[in-house]
């Protein structure tokens, strides 16, 4: 259980960073990523991505410092860097992005969830259960098994011959 919750397809990892599948499969090839897809490489790589796209740094830079700006959370809600002279300084929201990225992460388990290949299988059902669930009283069917063949046959002809000694009255 804890594989499937940390594991996902491509699909689901692509929606979850919030970018195309292809894009997902050449950054990762770019950043020299081999290991599955997981809920940790999703998180990273999605900031990473919005890193890049605001500030025009190149992915493996914003990969790193996404890196650093997830380590700081939970001490710290923001993160804020900045180059070696200072010119310019990158803040980061990490409760937002994360809020976001569950957001995602939701859409990507529930609405995206691949289907299963091939017919659904065949659910194998116990027919008395199954007929019990749907409403029918099966305690005058569950008598009658209790009976031998033999009773049951003679059970048969008394209510035959009930039947045809009731007169039908009418035209």
């Amino acid at each position: 259980m804890i594989s499937y919750i940390l594991s996902m397809t491509l699909h689901q990892f692509s929606i979850t960073v919030g970018a195309p599948p292809r894009w997902v499969q050449n950054a990762r090839a770019a950043l020299g990523l081999r290991k599955r897809y997981d809920l940790e490489g999703a998180r990273r790589l999605g900031l990473a991505r919005l890193l890049s796209q605001a500030t025009h740094m190149p992915l493996r830079r914003a990969y790193g410092v996404a890196g650093k700006a997830l380590q700081s959370w939970p001490e710290r809600k923001e993160w804020a860097g900045e180059n070696p002279d200072g010119s310019v300084r990158i803040v980061v929201d990490v409760e937002r992005y994360l809020s976001a990225f569950a957001t995602r992460l939701s859409l990507s388990r529930t609405y995206y969830l691949e289907r299963r290949r091939g017919r659904p299988p065949n659910r194998v059902r116990e027919p008395i259960a199954a007929a019990k669930a749907y409403g029918v009283d099966v305690s005058l069917l569950q008598e009658s098994l209790k009976l031998t063949p033999e009773e049951r046959v003679q059970r048969l002809d008394e209510n035959v011959t009930f039947l045809k000694s009731v007169r039908v009255v009418g035209p």
